[in-house]
């Protein structure tokens, strides 16, 4: 698939890796390619965000506790991406704005989709290349920044966004720009899970986990709030803007996707002490290594040296919310 770009430098439309017009060559650095040089992390002046340069790996746990022989695991981001490919065919262009540690771009290429996975977050697209191994030629992997992004107006089918607006001040800016790349008809994807019936026991089994994360997590924000923290979060309305651009969502269920999940408290844990978090980024490693040290303390007390192994229960299915552009 022929996919064309906006040069960082003049603006003109172009295939990788060269600008035809003004012959600037697009940086490559460990399979990323450097359409902007900004900071992972922008806490002043206007155009906010938050990336996650200081979270790496520790953003899914299953990594260190799945992963470390197995790049292979994707659940429910590998359900969704077929849910697209039966939806829409491979013979799309899809932009995954956010994408992280490539969980959801991964799959989509792996199933023959000309594949943008775009973060402003280096250190997370260099796991998303470490993931992919080389093994995919529609994958490219673009440091961009969302407020601006590198592609020409109305040249992609699909934008996916999974949980990337919350970490910008000004989402209606992201969103126009996403409108903006859409092609006439083309959607705006977000993933999502559909819950499915427990017993008795597995109700009462998830319960509990939760409270216990629910105390742990509360114990843990009052220590960091008794030692001045500042939440870095952003307290954004992005919905409202959404519907501004894309029409109303429907939403698509994958059929014969079912997974379990217990792990609820492990990987949450993991969040918490590596302050694996978007509010914690401009918070002091020290102080979230003295926040953790305090709440497993009191963790370890009030619910045993074993706390961590409490099992919750969840059970779900993939879905997808489906949004069609206005043009």
């Amino acid at each position: 698939m022929k996919q064309y770009y906006l040069c960082p430098k003049c603006r003109s439309e172009m295939l990788l890796p060269v600008c035809g017009s003004c012959g600037y060559e697009i940086p490559s650095v460990n399979s990323i390619y450097r359409f902007c040089d900004n900071t992972s992390l922008k806490l002043d002046g206007s155009q906010k965000y938050i990336g996650y340069d200081g979270i790496g790996e520790d953003f899914e746990p299953e990594i260190t506790y799945w992963d470390a022989n197995n790049t292979e695991r994707y659940g429910v981001y590998a359900a969704c991406g077929d849910l697209i490919t039966d939806k829409f065919g491979t013979e799309i262009s899809v932009l995954d704005l956010g994408a992280g540690l490539g969980t959801a771009a991964i799959p989509l290429a792996k199933s023959g989709v000309y594949t943008i996975a775009a973060d402003i977050s280096a250190v997370m697209l260099s796991t998303a290349a470490r993931r992919a191994k080389g093994q995919y030629d529609n994958l490219i992997l673009a440091q961009m920044n969302a407020y601006d992004i590198m592609l020409p107006g109305e040249s992609i089918d699909i934008v996916v966004e999974n949980a990337m607006l919350h970490l910008v001040d000004e989402p209606e800016l992201v969103i126009k720009e996403m409108s903006r790349v859409l092609k006439p008809g083309g959607k705006l994807i977000r993933y999502g899970s559909v819950g499915m019936a427990l017993t008795k026991e597995e109700k009462e089994q998830n319960k509990y986990c939760n409270s216990v994360l629910s105390d742990i997590g509360n114990y843990y924000y009052k220590y960091l709030e008794s030692h001045n923290y500042q939440s870095t979060a952003f307290n954004v309305d992005y919905r409202t803007s959404l519907l501004q651009y894309f029409e109303p969502p429907y939403n698509e269920i994958a059929e014969g996707f079912e997974e379990v999940f217990t792990d609820k408290m492990k990987f949450r844990l993991h969040r918490m002490k590596r302050g694996a978090h978007s509010d914690l980024q401009g918070t002091a490693k020290e102080l979230i290594n003295a926040a953790w040290q305090n709440t497993d303390d009191y963790a370890r007390k009030k619910y045993g040296r074993d706390y961590a192994e409490i099992k919750g229960f969840s059970k779900y299915g993939a879905a997808l919310d489906i949004y069609t552009v206005r043009k």
